[in-house]
């Protein structure tokens, strides 16, 4: 199982920069989600520019039909929904690692998306400046709740500029590379791995939580948040309550019908 990924993979999915791919990973089992953030994409015309990277052909069926671009895995022991640091969680986020790999490797800046994250906002504003920017490699949201603590990075949301240094860095496949994710698995996995083996040797740029809140940092100040959040990650929960919390703070957009398609 290996995400094959090649130039002609990312082509349609390059936005503006001509450097820069969105992507996100899913399966079956995650669907909803993940159709859920790609709608929230759609008034800024991005829903269709993300390369969506399905690890079941039955996902990845569903995701084409709709129109979005898709890369299919073709691993269909991993279609379930798996929640947070339960069977088959680790190896759903090494594939996340991976899929950073290969687009760095590929010479192509990432912005890395999880399915349970909300646009508010459009997020090209400030990938606008992020682009441009020379000091630092990734910028990434906070799962603390204050600014100024940055020990723990959250990699639901995360922007990497491609080069050498980070390639090595994100080299996950190699001998060295999988023993280190080895050392994370069912320990919070990819965030480990980044907060372990990536920020150490990165210049990183903690996103605000003002900007870029977290779900607890969401749910304890929702009112003075919802008029400055680009993002809404409702992660802080497990299992189906994000679904739970979408719905409660008005943020789950699929219809029944458009449920009903899956």
């Amino acid at each position: 199982m290996s995400i094959r990924l090649a130039l002609e993979d990312l082509a349609p999915c390059l936005l503006e920069d001509t450097k820069t791919v969105i992507t996100t990973l899913t399966n079956y089992g995650y669907l909803l989600y993940t159709l859920n953030m790609l709608k929230s994409l759609k008034p800024f015309g991005l829903d269709k520019k993300v390369l969506v990277v399905c690890i079941d052909k039955k996902g990845a069926t569903i995701l084409k039909r709709m129109g979005y671009n898709v890369f299919c895995v073709d691993d269909n022991e991993l279609s379930k929904f798996s929640p947070w640091n339960t069977k088959g969680y680790d190896k759903i986020c090494y594939l996340k690692l991976e899929l950073i790999y290969r687009i760095l490797s590929l010479n192509k800046n990432v912005l890395l998306i999880d399915g349970d994250i909300m646009f508010r906002k459009n997020p090209l504003e400030d990938m606008g400046v992020w682009w441009k920017d020379t000091i630092y490699d990734v910028w990434v949201q906070n799962d603390a709740q204050e600014n100024r603590n940055t020990k723990n990075m959250c990699t639901g949301y995360m922007f990497i500029k491609t080069s050498d240094r980070l390639i090595e860095l994100y080299d996950c496949i190699s001998e060295v590379g999988q023993k280190k994710y080895l050392k994370c698995a069912f320990d919070n996995n990819d965030q480990t791995y980044f907060n372990n083996f990536v920020k150490p040797g990165c210049m990183f740029n903690a996103l605000p939580l003002e900007k870029y809140p977290n779900g607890k940092m969401y749910y304890d100040n929702t009112d003075i948040l919802n008029e400055s959040a680009i993002i809404v990650h409702f992660n802080w929960v497990q299992g189906h309550l994000k679904m739970a919390k979408m719905k409660e703070h008005k943020m789950w957009l699929l219809t029944a019908e458009e449920e009903e398609q899956i």
